[in-house]
């Protein structure tokens, strides 16, 4: 018997959570129904599983941009390709916050919208100002920023000890290699494990959204979804070609064309990592990128460059910074918070696990960052998954993108593969 994918599960979980919510909020008066036993139920589950889910936030981000590290070998592979590789993936990320940015604040799809979010007001410390956030990033104990959900001072520390790590020598980096890449492969499992449960949780998060407001709230998300899809094909479509252009002089199209069956495969399965042999296969085979510099340059990819999830993280963040704002309007977005937000849609991109919805796990950390409760995710959910794989295609495009660039900075491109029309 077939085994029914994840996200079919999803859908049925968005379904079934949406048809209990209406019952509810048909059955039971608005000033009522947040008391009854069946919402608190709804709320009770839904509570768990964003409790899972920022459960496994920190540790997450701490192995896996570890584990990235290593994938580089030794300080000395970390030089010339590693640099150049990480400034490139650091340049595309920032392109496509920066394409986020605009579209969300030009479209403002979260503007005017008339929805009675059930969620708590919570307090937030507003930076002073841009030093202020920079120096924030440097926390003065590792464990307390941690246990504080500061993911910023997870990262510098766990990029600091990343960079140690690789300086090790003998049988101590063997050891530690084995360490952290066990404990990345534990923290894979227990990440899949949380997301398996999704249905179940998601499900809870919708019944209890729609038993206070009512199907309607899901009508008014029409403009986010445009808002996304726009921004991701701009920088599909554009940005990233430009940038191949401008670099390699090379056609940005035909390449992309010939690395098709990898972004399809992503588009299918939302898995960058998943999708990493078939990418791997078409950059050397479809395009002529040696294996030197492909193997290199895509595995780390698929670990720390994630544009897609930026660009999404920095629409959604804004997006219910706007409703929020609607709802609240004492709320406001200080230029520091903004730059923290970019800051972080840049980190978590980095951190983000190449795996199905790895991004609404990290878009958690932004969204306690400037203030905003989780329960908002209740509406990201119901358009996450078509979201999630469009994304994962904007990924794997950046990815091979990249790894053009770099192979032909260092001449190991095979031009009679790439030009090869058969071969696309």
């Amino acid at each position: 018997m077939k085994r029914i994918k994840l996200h079919w599960w999803i859908i049925l979980g968005m379904s079934i959570g949406a048809a209990l919510g209406t019952l509810v909020h048909s059955a039971y008066p608005a000033d009522i129904v947040e008391t009854t036993a069946i919402y608190q139920a709804f709320k009770g589950i839904s509570v768990i599983f964003l409790n899972l889910l920022k459960m496994i936030v920190i540790p997450l981000v701490f192995f896996s941009l570890i584990s990235g590290m290593l994938g580089m070998g030794t300080l000395a592979r970390l030089g010339r390709i590693g640099v150049r590789t990480f400034l490139l993936y650091i340049t595309t990320s920032l392109l496509a916050i920066i394409t986020g940015l605009v579209l969300v604040n030009s479209i403002r799809p979260g503007v005017g919208l008339d929805v009675a979010i059930p969620v708590e007001v919570v307090a937030r410390e507003v930076p002073g100002s841009f030093w202020d956030v920079i120096a924030n990033m440097i926390p003065e104990n590792v464990v307390r920023a941690a246990a504080e959900f500061d993911l910023f001072g997870v990262i510098v520390f766990a990029l600091l000890f990343g960079g140690f790590m690789l300086a090790l020598e003998g049988e101590k980096k063997k050891t530690m290699v084995s360490f952290v890449e066990g404990a990345f492969d534990v923290m894979m499992r227990m990440t899949g494990f949380i997301i398996a449960l999704a249905p179940v949780g998601i499900a809870a998060l919708i019944a209890r959204l729609v038993s206070s407001t009512g199907l309607n709230v899901f009508l008014d998300l029409k403009w986010y979804v445009v808002t996304v899809f726009s921004a991701l094909g701009v920088h599909l479509l554009i940005t990233l070609p430009l940038l191949v252009f401008l670099v390699t002089r090379r056609n940005p199209y035909r390449f992309l064309r010939a690395m098709s069956p990898a972004l399809l495969t992503g588009f299918s399965t939302a898995s960058s990592s998943g999708t990493l042999p078939i990418t791997l296969e078409r950059a050397e085979h479809g395009a002529g990128i040696s294996n030197r510099v492909a193997s290199f340059v895509l595995p780390l990819g698929a670990t720390i460059n994630m544009d897609g999830t930026a660009l999404y993280e920095i629409v959604s963040v804004l997006f219910i910074a706007q409703l929020h704002a609607g709802i609240d309007p004492s709320f406001t977005l200080s230029f520091g918070q903004q730059l923290m937000i970019v800051f972080l849609g840049l980190a978590v991109s980095i951190g983000a696990a190449g795996i199905p919805h790895a991004g609404l796990v990290m878009m958690v950390i932004i969204l306690q960052a400037v203030g905003l409760p989780m329960e908002y995710t209740a509406l990201i959910w119901a358009v996450d998954r078509v979201l999630d794989m469009c994304r994962t295609a904007v990924n794997i495009a950046s990815d091979s993108c990249i790894t053009l660039i770099v192979a032909h900075t260092e001449g190991q491109v095979d031009e009679s593969v790439l030009w090869d029309r058969s071969a696309a």
